[in-house]
């Protein structure tokens, strides 16, 4: 039987004597989909960091591919990392990157290079894989910094996926993203899960952001797991509007979702 990918058990996040996290147990299948959802607020960057193991104050078990955080030397846990693309939430503020997009690209690709060690060609085939597929070939010398939020993301996802991990943690991935590519976005996430060795844990306000391959849901509210299973199940209409506010509901179809104002779904 394969170690699941995530498993935390009894895990606590605290801030001064604020809790902002507490899980009893929660499991994550190797290449599962999971989209993970909740108010402002409830946990769910802190979930992404704590798997990262970039979170502190935590106390509980943390295991990542059978191996549990906790107990790791630094540079243990740095090789573990080359396993895991990771897109934040918030974006590096545009002045500390003095990097052009795919110079910031590429470093996803010195983990497997080796550190020091010069990228060969096919690391920077790789890089230019990514740099096209994401429609960033126009920009590729461009400045970090001086680019969109937008343009900015679709590059952190792309040095996130030129590692090649085997997890990968999207942080709302389409922000700042037009609906355009907030739909391209999508459709790569589905593509790259259908391959079936990459396990995708997705952080996400907007439902029409879970692709149709993420058969399970996970929502937090105020740092604790309120429902566990799949889109049809958990996204209820007084499920949204318990996350979100009164006068909500939900769509589904063809195994996508949205959210609308409940008298358009009445009428």
């Amino acid at each position: 039987m394969n170690k699941a990918a995530i498993h935390v058990r009894n895990l606590s996040v605290r801030a001064g004597r604020r809790s902002i996290l507490s899980v009893s147990d929660l499991s994550i299948e190797q290449n599962e989909c999971v989209g993970i959802l909740g108010a402002n607020g409830s946990g769910k960057s802190t979930l992404l960091r704590t798997c990262n193991g970039m979170q502190h104050h935590v106390t509980g078990r943390v295991s990542v591919l059978g191996l549990q955080l906790a107990s790791m030397s630094f540079r243990r846990l740095a090789a573990l990392r080359r396993a895991i693309g990771y897109v934040p939430q918030l974006l590096p503020a545009r002045g500390e990157i003095p990097l052009t997009l795919r110079e910031v690209i590429a470093i996803g690709r010195t983990g497997m290079a080796g550190l020091l060690r010069p990228l060969g060609r096919e690391d920077w085939h790789r890089v230019d894989q990514w740099i096209d597929r994401l429609g960033l070939s126009s920009l590729a010398g461009q400045g970090y910094g001086t680019v969109s939020g937008g343009e900015q993301r679709k590059t952190l996802i792309a040095k996130a996926m030129v590692q090649e991990p085997r997890i990968l943690l999207l942080d709302e991935p389409t922000a700042n993203l037009d609906p355009g590519w907030r739909e391209r976005i999508v459709e790569i996430i589905q593509s790259l899960h259908a391959t079936g060795s990459l396990t995708v844990v997705l952080v996400c306000h907007e439902l029409e952001v879970l692709p149709p391959c993420c058969r399970r849901v996970v929502i937090l509210d105020q740092g604790e797991v309120v429902a566990d299973g799949s889109p049809e199940l958990v996204l209820t209409g007084s499920r949204i509007e318990s996350v979100y506010g009164p006068g909500l509901s939900v769509w589904h179809q063809g195994g996508r979702h949205v959210v609308v104002p409940a008298e358009v779904s009445r009428a």
